[in-house]
């Protein structure tokens, strides 16, 4: 079975119910015929954009980023994990430190990710201030960015 059909798989895998670990991806998919190993299934979460969310009850489980756009993970995604220093949160405020220089290339790629509840985001010479519709959201985001690092 080829790379997308698998790819497909894991996206509608996803999508049935919440997986929070590649080893019960790696099951899922052994189960569905496709023979993988977590390496493999690494590099499909990596390729896929898949981050991990938070689900209601407070776990987490591999989300897709449906507002992404194609490619934009492997284009600034190298790049945002290379430049990001820190990561933290104020209220409905997120703020990034990045190593100096690198801040409009980390933030091409926060825009590029279309969060619904980011209201906008401006990037500095080594920081980024990302607004937040609610604390919350804001929360969340910054999870999201900061699986991003892995």
């Amino acid at each position: 079975m080829t790379r997308n059909a698998r790819q497909r798989r894991i996206i509608e895998l996803i999508k049935e119910r919440d997986i929070d670990t590649q080893e019960e991806l790696v099951t899922l998919l052994q189960q569905s015929g496709y023979n993988v190993t977590q390496a493999t299934v690494s590099r499909d979460i990596k390729d896929l954009g898949l981050i991990k969310s938070q689900t209601v009850a407070g776990s987490y489980k591999y989300s897709l980023v449906e507002n992404a756009r194609p490619n934009t993970l492997g284009k600034f995604g190298t790049m945002f994990r290379q430049a990001v220093v820190a990561i933290s949160r104020a209220g409905n405020l997120i703020v990034i430190r990045t190593v100096t220089g690198t801040a409009g290339t980390a933030g091409a790629f926060v825009d590029s990710m279309s969060y619904e509840h980011v209201l906008g985001s401006v990037a500095g010479d080594d920081t980024i201030l990302i607004v937040c519709d609610t604390e919350e959201n804001a929360e969340n985001v910054k999870i999201q960015l900061e699986s991003n690092l892995e």
